[in-house]
């Protein structure tokens, strides 16, 4: 198994390097990095996740596990476990950056099989597809993206599988149905034609100005609930003064109560399946309040959808 083991875990969670023995209903998983254009991108985001795992010892989250939390209405933990293990960190090789896709979906495929939700913690944002492609032929589901960018290239200097593509690679995907995309703002890498394309590949595009306009409580109830959702947020998709570590922060994003409103209408409804943080660059942090927003977000998702729904596989 390509998983390197950490010392210091999400929550103060157990550390395992085999997918196939978690029983917690939640496994953390970082993935240092997805297909890059160019060299330095798979160093940006590479310690992200261990950047939110030192947060939560150092803020203190691990010893408070058992505290109410006001985000959530109660203690965050009533028997004082954290409801999920940390499976460490997904091995990569620079010089054979196709091997971790392979390497995440051996990490990924035991989780979504035995109806564990992954929270993944990636690099760049060539990461979601990874997140979804286990559920091919296991399970039909919907896909929210937060994203200041539609991220719907169908290639860039000859790579379909960068980060301006994620969004197209996982329209490609048969099981997913929805793909719905909130926060699109300002100008990005699409054209016209991705556009065009998204909208007629069925996607529904809701800007920025659509959330602060509408209200978020609006968005949320237009996700339709048959289906389970895999959320994919990248931090750019929020707005810089709850997101600063990122590459390209663009104001007038997602507020932290806006894209805490989505994440709890699925939570409540019991409807995620599981969630990727992506384009989170430590280094580019302020203060850390990035590396908090994101934990104040898995924390909602544990704490208000405590037993997520064990789905029967379509086929094993």
């Amino acid at each position: 198994m390509s998983l390197s083991p950490v010392s210091t875990t999400f929550l103060g969670a157990d550390n395992l390097v085999d997918p196939n023995l978690v029983e917690t209903p939640y496994a953390f998983l970082g993935i240092p990095y997805g297909p890059p254009y160019a060299g330095w991108e798979l160093s940006a985001s590479a310690d992200a996740a261990d950047c939110v795992r030192n947060l939560t010892s150092s803020r203190s989250f691990t010893r408070f596990i058992t505290h109410w939390n006001f985000d959530i209405g109660g203690p965050q933990s009533e028997n004082g476990r954290p409801n999920v293990t940390d499976l460490g960190n997904v091995q990569g090789d620079v010089h054979n950056i196709d091997r971790i896709y392979s390497a995440a979906l051996d990490a990924l495929l035991p989780l979504v099989r035995n109806g564990i939700v992954p929270l993944v913690m990636g690099g760049l944002d060539s990461i979601p597809p990874m997140l979804v492609a286990p559920f091919q032929g296991v399970e039909d589901i919907n896909v929210l993206q937060l994203d200041a960018h539609i991220d719907y290239r169908d290639e860039i200097y000859g790579r379909r599988d960068g980060y301006s593509s994620p969004m197209r690679r996982i329209r490609d995907f048969s099981c997913v149905h929805d793909l719905v995309q909130v926060g699109a703002r300002s100008i990005g890498s699409a054209r016209r034609e991705e556009v065009e394309a998204a909208l007629a590949a069925g996607n529904k595009i809701i800007t920025a100005w659509d959330v602060h306009e509408k209200g978020a409580h609006n968005i949320a109830a237009q996700l339709e609930l048959n289906r389970r959702w895999v959320i994919c947020v990248d931090c750019d998709g929020m707005d810089p003064t709850i997101a600063p570590g990122v590459g390209v922060p663009e104001p007038g994003g997602l507020t932290f109560v806006q894209t805490a409103t989505l994440i709890r209408h699925l939570a409540k409804q019991n409807r995620i399946a599981g969630i990727v943080f992506s384009e989170f660059q430590p280094a580019r942090d302020v203060s850390g309040t990035t590396a908090l927003t994101i934990i104040r977000l898995l924390l909602t998702i544990l704490g208000i959808q405590r037993s997520p729904e064990r789905i029967k596989p379509l086929s094993v």
